[in-house]
């Protein structure tokens, strides 16, 4: 029926051109399998990602190389939910770091087996806004979470600079990339989406200019 409807003027096929040589058009990246469990390129393997800082800029590289095995745009579907657990991992990395230089006393003045129970009980897996995290440390708490929200937006600017300097297989043309979010509620999710509309709005570079991509 689409060969009919083609060869009859009622429809055209979109990148017709490039079917010729089997290439297809335009795909949804499985980015949730490959920041979790890594992949692998034709030079080397990528281990998966353990920060936000380090997920956004797998993201952009996995942007690029599918770009350059196609014709047409690549999407991420559901870009905020992708990211929380990486929002997750980078949050326990800097609570950690509060607990050392924020909470230096307070953590001495618990006993040990205390000090090893609460500790064994932290994770890279936990919500931020676990009361684990709240309760007993506000002020590893509040470093976590500064350090987290400005790591997650300057790996949204590397994202977007990224994507608007690298070149896609069709020679001077920036990769046609494009992302989806603004249905994860959580504060991992929403974090991410802030930081995504603040960029967009932000610009690039010193003129601050408008994003080409992502879309």
């Amino acid at each position: 029926m689409a060969k009919e409807n083609h060869f009859g003027n009622m429809v055209y096929i979109h990148d017709l051109d490039s079917y010729a040589v089997g290439m297809h058009n335009c795909l949804t990246i499985p980015f949730d399998d490959l920041l979790a469990n890594g992949f692998n390129t034709r030079q080397t393997d990528v281990r998966p990602a353990n920060s936000i800082n380090t997920a956004f800029q797998l993201v952009a590289v996995l942007f690029q190389l599918q770009s350059l095995q196609q014709f047409g745009g690549v999407a991420a579907s559901h870009l905020d939910w992708t990211m929380v657990p990486y929002v997750r991992k980078s949050f326990y990395k800097h609570f950690l770091k509060g607990l050392k230089y924020c909470e230096t006393e307070a953590v001495s003045a618990l006993e040990e087996g205390a000090r090893n129970d609460y500790l064994s009980k932290l994770n890279g897996n936990l919500p931020i806004d676990s009361e684990l995290y709240k309760a007993p440390f506000t002020r590893a708490y509040k470093y976590a979470m500064d350090q987290t929200e400005n790591e997650t937006h300057q790996a949204v600017e590397g994202m977007y600079h990224n994507l608007n300097t690298l070149q896609s297989r069709s020679g001077n043309q920036l990769p046609f990339t494009s992302v989806n979010y603004g249905t994860c509620t959580l504060p991992e999710g929403r974090m991410v989406i802030r930081a995504l509309l603040e960029v967009s709005i932000e610009g690039l570079g010193k003129l601050h200019k408008t994003s080409i991509f992502p879309c």
